[in-house]
């Protein structure tokens, strides 16, 4: 009788310490989803607060700005918090724009074509540019087609070293 019970205690143990397990199984992986869930917030609030950072340093700064979404391909050309004029962009299908990553970047030459084929470049990031314009291919760079009267708009408004912000 004593042997009974104390294998029932025992295998009870046993029982108790395997539910523990699996239930602690479960914890962890709620906890691990939950901590992924929390680090994609942090980094989206992190863009939200550079982008807002952005905004604020332009706003005091006396120079015209770019912000661009590549999601839906517009863009918006601003003068402190003004929207000056919106525009819709194009890109090439043989660029690979979607490994463009979000923040901040600097134009760092006009240059100014025959025939009004003139193209902004933003380092080694991408160049904007009338839809008839010729991109090098060897250039490698990805390359943002604008309807002409936008891109003379843009062109004679922004100044070398004007700032763009690229939101996803």
């Amino acid at each position: 009788m004593k042997i009974q019970v104390l294998c029932v205690a025992i295998s009870a143990l046993f029982l108790v310490g395997a539910a523990g397990r699996d239930s602690s199984g479960d914890e962890r992986a709620s906890l691990e989803a939950q901590t992924s869930a929390l680090q994609k917030r942090i980094l989206a609030l992190k863009r939200e607060q550079d982008f807002l950072l952005f905004q604020k340093t332009m706003y005091s700064a006396d120079s015209k700005y770019l912000i661009m979404n590549f999601t839906k391909r517009t863009g918006q050309l601003k003068y402190k918090n003004r929207v000056l004029m919106d525009f819709r962009f194009k890109t090439r299908g043989e660029y690979r724009v979607h490994g463009l990553r979000p923040g901040m970047f600097v134009l760092t030459k006009k240059t100014e074509g025959k025939n009004d084929h003139h193209t902004l470049s933003f380092g080694r990031s991408f160049i904007m540019r009338w839809k008839q314009t010729v991109v090098p291919a060897a250039a490698g760079i990805p390359a943002i087609s604008l309807q002409k009267k936008d891109m003379m708009s843009i062109y004679y408004a922004l100044e070398t070293g004007a700032l763009a912000y690229v939101l996803r």
